[in-house]
């Protein structure tokens, strides 16, 4: 009989503990399919995935597992890491370019120069197919007084004459369009430049 009694106590003493272990086992709090709140020994598979809470043996929250991002959240962040790596590099060959606003500045007035320079040489271009243009049609003119034909070359050449300046006269309204655009983007890398490198000149 002392053996049993030994073997009894100790079976209980088995069974109080695991009694104890099951009281003190952590919940876990989800959202179901319906959109209740249910308590749990463990979280379904199926909602793993939505997130949930550990809570411990006084209610209190020990661990908040956040829901599994969705495609949108997970393309917003792959979207989001490339738009800061692109800036890094942006960032890498600007620092690489200029070591100050004011280097920028002056790479500012040499690219607009140029584009100046080619407006004014297509502008001077325009000018000498005008006097061409006046000394055509001051022959064309000519023939016509005189009862004759119109020299076919003539018109060829004038025709010629009016295409060219129409083509010039587009190249100045696009390289004019070149310098606003050239201007605020240099305004934009001078104020990051600013950023980066701190400085006030």
């Amino acid at each position: 009989m002392p053996a049993f009694k030994r073997m009894m106590s100790g079976t209980v003493l088995a069974v109080a503990a695991l009694g104890s272990g099951l009281a003190q086992a952590d919940l876990y709090r989800y959202i179901d399919d319906k959109g209740v709140t249910v308590l749990d020994s463990r979280v379904p598979p199926q909602f793993i995935s939505r997130g949930y809470e550990v809570l411990d043996s006084q209610g209190r929250v020990k661990l908040v597992v956040p829901a599994a991002p969705t495609a949108a959240e997970r393309e917003a962040t792959r979207a989001a890491l490339a738009a800061q790596k692109e800036q890094e590099t942006a960032d890498a060959n600007l620092l690489r370019l200029y070591g100050s606003t004011a280097d920028l500045e002056r790479a500012r007035s040499r690219q607009i120069q140029q584009i100046e320079n080619q407006i004014a040489a297509s502008k001077a271009s325009i000018g000498d197919l005008q006097v061409e243009r006046e000394e055509l049609q001051s022959r064309a003119a000519q023939a016509e007084r005189a009862g004759r034909e119109v020299d076919p070359d003539v018109l060829s050449e004038l025709a010629a004459v009016d295409s060219e300046t129409a083509r010039l006269q587009r190249l100045i309204s696009r390289k004019r369009q070149e310098i606003v655009e050239s201007n605020a983007d240099f305004d934009r890398q001078s104020e990051r430049l600013d950023y980066l490198v701190g400085d006030d000149d």
